[in-house]
């Protein structure tokens, strides 16, 4: 049984806002990554899955539950982590913990003060004077402390500094090591690439590309810096005109190849002719995967 199963997900506010025909399988285990700009349908995707808003076509299970007629056993049984984090403003963050520790009733209180000191914050400050980032600790601290088998995060390390970005992806490389389930959207490709196993980009409402990270890390496109020793070399190569060149420094001599797998063999005995310093692969990563998706929407004419 797959831990979390959307099919045909569709909730349409106007032409291409909102989610459409959204199709998602995770097994146990499964870190998935859910990566768009603002505006993109994430978090439209996220209230369906947790019973705040009702699907307009389509249906879906968690853990077997349906999403919408079963939203009440689907809370009880996940961490959720809201894309708008809302606390009431007159209590302290120690108290909020303990209430919502006492709302779950399946807390190890142990275990919440360590995550209170691991996010390295006081949590008797009243919840009125906080940063977005103290906030956002609690927040944290509040879908995580119940253990729970499934996490629903959206956009999870808003606000926080860098230091606390990487405690963040330390605690659920903690629950992936203990077979949880995860279920993360971010605009943020760092997030998603260092904890993630698959990813969904999403474009207007749609998944244009589901892929495993790994997929992408050893893409068969590939990019190639080679810096060349003599203006000549450097010169003819350009003026070959047999390779897509993407970058290049006339002064520096140095210039960025795009070269797919079935070029490879071509390409390197091409360059073995001339004289280079370096020669060297450019990892290709989930922003240039991603960008692939959105390069009209970069582009400026003035």
């Amino acid at each position: 049984m797959n831990i979390i199963d959307l099919k045909n997900i569709t909730k349409k506010y106007e032409s291409n806002v909102g989610c459409f025909n959204i199709n998602i399988k995770i097994n146990k285990g499964i870190v998935y990554g859910f990566i768009g700009p603002n505006g993109a349908g994430k978090t439209t995707l996220i209230r369906q899955m947790v019973g705040f808003i009702k699907s307009d076509e389509g249906n879906g299970t968690i853990l077997g539950y349906d999403i919408w007629k079963n939203s009440k056993e689907i809370m009880a049984k996940i961490g959720y982590l809201s894309g708008e984090v809302i606390l009431p403003e007159y209590m302290s963050g120690i108290n909020y913990l303990k209430t919502i520790a006492d709302i779950r009733n399946n807390v190890d209180w142990n275990y919440t003060k360590k995550l209170i000191e691991y996010f390295d914050f006081n949590p008797k400050t009243k919840i009125k004077k906080m940063s977005k980032g103290m906030k956002q600790k609690i927040a944290i601290i509040s879908a995580f402390m119940h253990k729970p088998e499934i996490l629903i995060l959206d956009e999870p390390t808003s606000g926080l500094d860098p230091l606390m970005q990487k405690k963040f992806d330390k605690l659920v490389d903690n629950f992936k090591k203990e077979n949880k389930t995860i279920f993360m959207s971010s605009h943020i490709f760092g997030e998603i690439e260092n904890n993630c196993d698959k990813v969904g980009i999403i474009k207007n409402g749609r998944i244009v590309s589901e892929i495993e990270i790994n997929d992408i890390k050893n893409n068969s496109e590939k990019n190639y810096e080679i810096k060349f020793s003599k203006n000549d070399d450097y010169n003819n190569f350009i003026s070959s005109k047999n390779w897509n060149i993407i970058n290049k420094n006339n002064k520096t001599k140095i210039l960025t190849v795009f070269i797919s797998n079935t070029e490879v063999d071509s390409f390197l005995k091409e360059i073995s002719v001339y004289k280079i310093d370096y020669f060297k692969e450019l990892p290709f990563d989930l922003e240039k995967y991603f960008i692939k998706y959105y390069e009209k929407e970069i582009e400026f004419n003035d």
